[in-house]
């Protein structure tokens, strides 16, 4: 049995460019999906030789193996032709069959196409328009989370699964990437507080948290910030959350709220950083030097025998020096 295992053609592994853009790449997620199905095959038939026809049915039926989140099915209806690149029109607006002709332009392919996405519920057509259905917006999701993986590779992926919304991970992503090309190594660290990594972010009611620490040197930080989120909000990323999420109801892709910090500066002790110690994601960390920071707050605050109070409405209170007498100043240095 293994001497039939050795003769089984290996799939092919997927290469594709990790150049920045500030779109998805259509043709390189395409190549994505039929490496997978490519190798949801190779391991299927390995089953089936391993364990018999009618074990690897049960197998298959029983555990309905997924890659990434896909079925076999589904990976074949995405590897082909246009599918992607149909999703990802969807995903930011409804479209007419002839504007659908921009991504595919034999008509015959895109009717097939469309029946083939309709048909696995990823796609829904409403009148004369196609639309986006809930489990296609996921599926497109996951797709740019995954190629996002590999081609952002200096952001910490480790910190950003910690944020609940799948769209709010792809979105912060390319919103990293767009300080990151702006201020280049002038940006030091950036990093997502708040609601969005406490678990009690609303949607319709809550801000997106950021702070942003710069080498003391930077410029114009307030007009270069603007041209940041002007960039941001043309992106796909942008456009596709923000359809999506007013398609749930909400005003769309919610307020972002900014803070900026010169490092020298970052290094003094800020109010707001207590608010970090335990609920925060450090998006982009240069040298680790924001993780640094943190590492020596908790020092600080442990000498100080510093205490956290939490009450049944989910407030708390910080008591930095509980046996602090009257009129002595309390310094904490993390320079």
């Amino acid at each position: 049995m293994l001497d039939l295992l050795t003769h089984i053609p290996m799939p092919p592994f997927v290469h594709h460019p990790l150049q920045s853009s500030n779109g998805i790449r259509v043709v390189s997620m395409a190549q994505l999906i039929k490496g997978l199905h490519s190798l949801f095959t190779f391991f299927s038939l390995a089953v089936s030789l391993l364990c018999g026809t009618l074990s690897y049915l049960s197998f298959i039926s029983r555990f309905r193996f997924t890659l990434l989140g896909y079925s076999m099915i589904d990976l074949d209806v995405l590897a082909r032709d246009g599918a992607i690149g149909i999703l990802l029109r969807l995903c930011t607006g409804e479209a007419r069959f002839k504007e659908l002709n921009e991504v595919i332009a034999n008509t015959r392919t895109l009717t097939r196409r469309l029946k083939d996405l309709v048909a696995e519920g990823l796609i829904q057509k409403a009148g004369g328009h196609y639309k986006i259905t809930t489990e296609g917006f996921g599926t497109t999701l996951k797709i740019a989370e995954f190629e996002g993986k590999a081609d952002q590779k200096w952001i910490n992926h480790e910190e950003i699964v910690k944020i609940r919304y799948g769209w709010m991970r792809i979105s912060l992503r390319r919103l990293t990437e767009l300080f990151h090309s702006e201020f280049g190594d002038e940006l030091t660290s950036i990093v997502l507080y708040g609601s969005a990594v406490k678990g009690s972010f609303q949607l319709g009611g809550s801000d997106v948290d950021l702070l942003y620490v710069l080498e003391d040197d930077s410029r114009n930080v307030w007009q270069r910030e603007g041209s940041v989120f002007k960039g941001f909000q043309s992106t796909w990323e942008y456009r596709a959350c923000d359809y999506w999420l007013k398609m749930l109801g909400t005003y769309g892709y919610p307020e972002v709220t900014t803070a900026s910090l010169q490092k020298s500066y970052a290094k003094k002790f800020q109010p707001v950083y207590l608010d970090m110690l335990s609920h925060r994601a450090v998006l982009y960390d240069r040298e680790a030097f924001f993780q640094r920071l943190m590492e020596k707050l908790e020092g600080a605050l442990k000498n100080l025998g510093t205490t956290r109070i939490e009450y049944s409405d989910g407030t708390y209170a910080w008591f930095l020096k509980p046996d602090i007498a009257p009129g002595e100043p309390i310094e904490i240095n993390l320079g």
